[in-house]
């Protein structure tokens, strides 16, 4: 059975407000106006003011120039994988590892976010458009392996190209793509260059020859020419038409992520690798590809994912923040010998003489910079060097890029230039990002964590207020968590991640409501008063206020509507006749006695008020599990099986959940198989259909009216009205027909599906006063808490044959306000949601039990299990105090201290009640104590807590009790037997506060553990 698709709950606690990015920057684009766009893995989309124009040649504007923030948005909820510009530039087009494709109008007057135009079922790559920029449509790929052509205007997809051949290529992924004439070119895992028809969707041609990941794909603008960088280090140059590989270009040695070009035919290009190597290739007015020119631009210290160019400038980006500008090498410049040779001899020509006599150069040539010849790249290990160097005598005009060669000949003739030394050592600017979380640790209580930035700094959070409690500096992370971190179990309720740079956190149907905590723990200067057992689930309480806002306006709404029905029920009864019925009388259903008799797991009423699942039962089935069976009336008194003080039960665990008798293969069945069932029983009605119809009980059924039909007596009617009756009969008889059956409504499985049956039932109730079925959570169950306004609320679908998950709505806590927002929530929110928010009801699950024995420490006191070893199971959330509450009402009475209070349901002594001395003021706590391993058991530490952090084994948790006291109860022990009665009884009598001061007097001797020892 195929999984359904699943919708959660995310919520982002909001950081310092900062302009920039917080990871790193995966995609740029540049306008030539003067604005630069990046776009990251935390989500966003940043545009910058470059200050100047990319294609001033004025060198004092463009040194003096620095970037400013101008305008970000958090375009996704995941990585930005590419950007690309759109609509003459107006337009940033964005794909993302959320599976979608955005359009964002960043001069747009109404500062509208990002819309989307597209779906994948996987992560987005790459996109592509058309060169002109005008065009209405863009391409993008993914790891679904399709490449689906997008409406810029909204209109969705208008043409899906299938890449896997219908699943036969399992490597189909699209990492890149490029278009150019009419063609559209992608590549990715398989290693194959495919060329497909953008109109129609066919496939062209493909071109194979890499050996690994084609990351990066130009296509010349006429379309005949092809570039593509793979992850096996090399760039190829393929011709479209020759449908092969012109040349392999080997200057990087390590894989090769980003192609640039602005060069309709691809002559000048920019290329970048893992290594963080950028260089630029000059292949213009060249016979042969290796008579070329390679420049080693700039060297950064970790991979360059993205490379882009704009007049005599490039950017370049990492897995860093930041973005750097660095200034371009002129290609036309004069490659420029070292001074002294590598054999010691001085040149015998300068830069100069290297151009050949007479040739007629650029004025401005002059004033060209320079390229050192230790920034040359080898296009090829294997290429030979340039040749074509040119008699001086025999040429009068050269061009610039014949002396350039010329120089560039003579210059490597002379030997190996050694190490690459690139031309750019600094760039000209740095555009500095943010410091964004990359790591996490999430604490024992599941309500604090602990991050770490890309600056070191180590911060405390709060995952239920969203907010950062406490800041550790730059420390190592696992250091603070040792100090930091609680002894304490509680249930998964959560995933958090930092993916994005920020704290995320993640809600599921299946287990966000598990984890609970004792409101107790909360906050003691709140001035609420709850209950000893009073406990808060963390789901609950944190979904109440992020839904804060829609809680409220619904609860309005709900209450406009209510309005609305009374008042037309109240004009429907103005115009009513006076002799019209109010309503139709139905019967009573009758009842069988078995229906009415309660089962065996109901909870019984208590003097006290409980909480639900808070009771220890037997893990072991006994002789007297089993309701039926009355239990013996020699069972001693302190073997209790109720209690009413402590809201402690003792039930059996057995498989029958009903009251019902269980009938055994001994046992003969109640009635035989042929027997006739008695007609004047009221739980033997009939259950078919023919045997409640009025028409058919009053004539006998169908063929009952056929036999009247046929007698003497009703010879009275024409055989033509009787045969109408008989057909009206039949009619009557015949099962309705799919569209007459009357089905009730079906609602969408949504926050707005529960609301439209929650209005019907408004509409069809008789009451005068419609009473509200919106009960929200109080302060008790939710204690008040105030979230920041701009913490952001993700809802998401995880569909089984996605790769990833799906956004549904967006938004943050204070815009939940908005009439938009909340219709938008009634068409995506889950059904569950609504039943937490509004209903105050969370899915049923069963709860999660611990088993454990219960004995007295080296046999002080009695045993209070009704056989020995008895196993007990009880709330793995049961608190060590409430087990001793246990304990204490099934200890006989003369086992108790003076003072200590007495429950209703403890044993009766034999020889009567003890006198009392002082008022009784001590609770179970304050004379008991249990152990485990030898160690003392905190009295708020709960089962949970127990048996993972002081039991740590698979089985039953084994737990002793004893009265701290148990010295000086030995001591006493030890006194002369002859010793008198009203000796004895004139000891003074120890009060609480001086049984207090006897055990801290015995501290020293106890510690934190036992020993068996007296």
């Amino acid at each position: 059975m195929a999984r359904k698709a699943r919708q959660r709950i995310s919520y982002v606690l909001p950081l310092a407000n900062s302009n920039g990015h917080r990871l790193g920057v995966n995609s740029l684009a540049v306008d030539p106006a003067g604005i630069l766009y990046s776009a990251g893995r935390d989500g966003l989309i940043c545009s910058w003011d470059l200050g100047f124009s990319p294609q001033s040649q004025d060198e004092s504007e463009t040194q003096q120039a620095k970037s400013v923030h101008k305008k970000q948005v958090q375009a996704h909820t995941h990585w930005v994988n590419d950007i690309i510009l759109t609509h003459n530039n107006q337009c940033v087009a964005s794909c993302s590892s959320d599976l979608t494709v955005k359009l964002w109008r960043p001069e747009n007057a109404f500062n509208e976010s990002p819309q989307t135009i597209g779906h994948h079922s996987d992560y987005v790559k790459c996109l592509v458009a058309p060169r002109d920029g005008a065009a209405g449509w863009v391409a993008s790929g993914g790891l679904d392996r399709k490449i689906r052509i997008w409406d810029l205007e909204g209109k969705g997809e208008i043409l899906n190209i299938d890449v896997k051949d219908e699943g036969t290529n399992p490597k189909g992924s699209v990492y890149a793509l490029a278009h150019g004439g009419g063609v559209l070119a992608s590549g990715g895992p398989e290693s194959i260059v495919r060329i497909w028809d953008p109109r129609t969707g066919g496939a062209v041609t493909k071109f194979v020859g890499h050996t690994d990941n084609i990351r990066a794909i130009l296509v010349s603008e006429q379309g005949d020419y092809i570039l593509t960088a793979s992850s096996d280090t090399t760039i190829k140059l393929w011709s479209v038409a020759g449908a092969r590989c012109l040349h392999t270009l080997s200057m990087h040695n390590d894989s090769v992520w980003s192609l640039f070009s602005s060069h309709p035919r691809l002559d000048i290009f920019h290329s970048s690798d893992r290594a963080g190597l950028v260089a630029k290739t000059d292949v213009r007015n060249v016979k042969e590809i290796d008579e070329g020119l390679c420049v080693a631009v700039c060297q950064e210290h970790e991979g360059v994912r993205k490379v882009v160019s704009s007049g005599n400038y490039i950017w370049t980006t990492t897995s860093s923040s930041g973005i750097k500008r660095w200034r371009d090498v002129d290609t036309n410049g004069e490659v420029v010998r070292p001074p002294v040779s590598m054999s010691g001899r001085p040149h015998a020509a300068s830069t100069a003489s290297a151009r050949p006599r007479g040739a007629i150069v650029n004025p401005g040539m002059t004033r060209q910079p320079q390229i050192p010849i230790a920034s040359i790249l080898r296009h090829s290990s294997t290429s030979p060097l340039p040749t074509n160097v040119r008699d001086t005598d025999a040429v009068t005009i050269y061009s610039v890029t014949s002396a350039r060669q010329a120089s560039l000949s003579g210059v490597m003739m002379d030997g190996d230039t050694g190490i690459t030394i690139p031309v750019n050592d600094y760039p000209a600017e740095t555009i500095v990002g943010q410091d964004g979380l990359i790591k996490h640790f999430l604490l024992n209580d599941r309500r604090r964590v602990l991050t770490l930035d890309t600056a070191g700094t180590v911060v405390m959070w709060d995952l239920i207020r969203c907010k950062p409690i406490k800041l550790y500096g730059k420390r190592d992370l696992e250091d603070v968590a040792a100090e930091v971190n609680s002894v304490e179990t509680v249930a998964n309720w959560c995933q958090v991640d930092t993916r994005t740079g920020q704290l995320a956190v993640v809600l599921e149907e299946n287990y966000c409501f598990d984890a609970e905590m004792y409101a107790d723990d909360i906050d003691p200067t709140s001035g609420i008063e709850y209950r000893d057992d009073q406990r808060v689930n963390l789901g609950k309480w944190v979904l109440r206020y992020l839904f804060a806002n829609l809680i409220e306006l619904e609860i309005k709404n709900d209450e406009k509507y209510r309005a609305i029905v009374q008042r037309a029920k109240a004009e429907r009864k103005t115009v009513r006749r006076d002799n019209a019925p109010l309503g139709i009388m139905i019967p009573e259903t009758t009842v069988s006695a078995t229906d009415t008799m309660p089962s065996s797991s109901t909870p019984r009423a208590s003097a006290f008020p409980q909480t639900p699942n808070m009771y220890i039962g037997l893990a072991t089935p006994g002789p007297y599990s089993h309701p039926s069976i009355p239990l013996p009336t020699d069972i001693p008194p302190n073997a209790s099986t109720t209690s009413t003080s402590t809201s402690i039960t003792t039930t059996a665990a057995t498989d029958d959940e009903s009251n019902t008798p269980i009938r055994t293969s001994m046992q003969a069945p109640s009635t035989d198989y042929f027997s006739t069932a008695p007609t004047n029983s009221a739980s033997e009605a009939a259950t078919s259909p023919a045997a409640v119809d009025p028409h058919l009980e009053a004539t006998g059924g169908l063929f009952g009216k056929l036999r009247s039909f046929g007698s003497k007596k009703h010879r009275t009617d024409s055989v033509a009205a009787n045969a109408a009756k008989i057909a009206a009969v039949a009619d009557e008889a015949k099962p309705p027909s799919d569209t007459e059956l009357v089905t009730e409504p079906v609602f969408d499985d949504t926050l707005g599906g529960m609301i439209k049956k929650m209005r019907l039932e408004y509409a069809s109730s008789t009451c005068d006063q419609i009473p509200t079925k919106i009960t929200p959570s109080g302060v008790i169950e939710t204690p008040h808490i105030t979230l920041p306004r701009n913490t952001a609320i993700i809802i998401q679908e995880d569909k089984p044959d996605s790769g990833g998950v799906a956004d549904l709505y967006r938004g943050t806590v204070g815009g939940l306000g908005h009439e938009a927002d909340v219709a938008l929530l009634e068409a995506k929110a889950p059904a569950w949601l609504g039943d937490v928010l509004l209903l105050n009801k969370i899915p049923l699950k069963d709860t999660i039990k611990i088993s454990f024995i219960l004995q007295p420490w080296q046999d002080r006191l009695p045993s209070i299990n009704l056989a020995q070893d008895t196993r007990l199971n009880a709330n793995r959330m049961l608190r060590a105090r409430r087990i001793m509450a246990y304990i204490s009402e099934r200890l006989p009475i003369e086992h108790y201290p003076e003072g200590a209070i007495v429950p209703p349901a403890a044993g009766v002594p034999t020889d009567g009640a003890p006198p009392k001395h002082v008022e009784p003021s001590l609770k179970p706590e304050d004379w008991l104590e249990l152990l485990c391993h030898e160690q003392l058991v905190p009295m708020n530490m709960t089962l949970a807590t127990l048996k993972g952090h002081v039991w740590k084994n698979a089985g039953d948790v084994m737990i002793y009790f004893r009265r701290k006291d148990w010295r000086e109860v030995s001591e006493r022990q030890k006194e002369p037997e002859n010793a008198t009665e009203h000796e004895r009884e004139s000891q003074p009598v120890k009060s609480k506060d001086q049984l207090e001061s006897h055990i801290e007097a015995h501290e020293d001797l106890d510690g934190v553990t036992a020993t068996k020892d007296d």
